[in-house]
């Protein structure tokens, strides 16, 4: 039994560390489309007086200031900070929406804005077809929303820190983070991942409404530069607001 999951964990590890080299091949592309509305400010809302502070597994440091706990359940917010090289894999939500807020920009966010996997059973590049993701250097004070069902995640190719901020609506996800994180008092001055846990952040995922991919391209048919259309796409920033505008419950 400890052999088979040293085995897994070595191969977790190799994926990490294969899809940081071909990512950062990635991001030398000189084509990545520039063309973005920036210069947004994070709507206003009240935070929570007793935050929740959770270390995920590849070591982002998650301030969860509004949760499903005083939410009523409608939505669960985080701010974080992201190590260099970290960020997780196309992964899709079945019965959620997710905002992306870059403060300062410096993350790839990647993104199928044309296929929609209507729920866990359908696996791309499976029994489904494979994604066509769309690649985002982010810009200050940018807002980006994906829809359930769509192919998504982010990597910070920097070489420091990078701050976001997360809302996902309704409330499902904090859990996951709870489950597969380590939930601390204070967070420790550098970043730290902790590997043993790894493994159940990608195959337990399913039980909190996400189907994760295991290595970089398993979800995939293609990649490609944002396009105006998809930069152009609304943000749903009515539909943030009046999430974030609901007094604490």
């Amino acid at each position: 039994m400890l052999s088979n999951f040293s085995a897994d964990l070595r191969r977790l590890l190799l994926n990490l560390a294969c899809t940081a080299l071909f990512m950062a091949s990635l991001f030398g592309l000189p084509s990545l489309s520039q063309a973005q509305t920036v210069g947004l400010p994070f709507p206003e809302y009240t935070p929570s007086p007793e935050p929740e502070l959770i270390i995920g597994p590849p070591g982002e440091q998650f301030t969860f200031t509004r949760t499903g706990r005083n939410t009523g359940n409608t939505y669960t917010m985080a701010e974080a900070l992201v190590p260099p090289g970290s960020g997780p894999l196309p992964h899709f939500h079945d019965n959620y929406d997710e905002w992306f807020y870059f403060p300062n920009g410096g993350i790839t966010l990647f993104l199928d804005p044309d296929h929609t996997y209507s729920d866990l059973s359908k696996v791309p590049n499976g029994n489904a077809p494979g994604a066509d993701i769309q690649l985002i250097e982010t810009k200050p004070q940018s807002l980006y929303y994906v829809p359930r069902g769509h192919v998504h995640g982010f990597y910070n190719s920097t070489d420091h820190p990078v701050e976001m901020t997360f809302v996902w609506a309704p409330e499902r996800i904090t859990q996951y983070f709870r489950d597969t994180g380590e939930s601390v008092t204070s967070f420790p001055s550098d970043f730290k991942v902790d590997a043993t846990r790894l493994e159940p952040f990608v195959k337990d995922a399913p039980k909190y409404g996400i189907n994760q991919s295991q290595y970089f391209m398993q979800y995939l048919h293609s990649i490609s530069p944002a396009s105006k259309a998809t930069l152009a796409a609304d943000d749903h920033l009515d539909d943030l607001k009046e999430l974030l505008a609901a007094p604490l419950s």
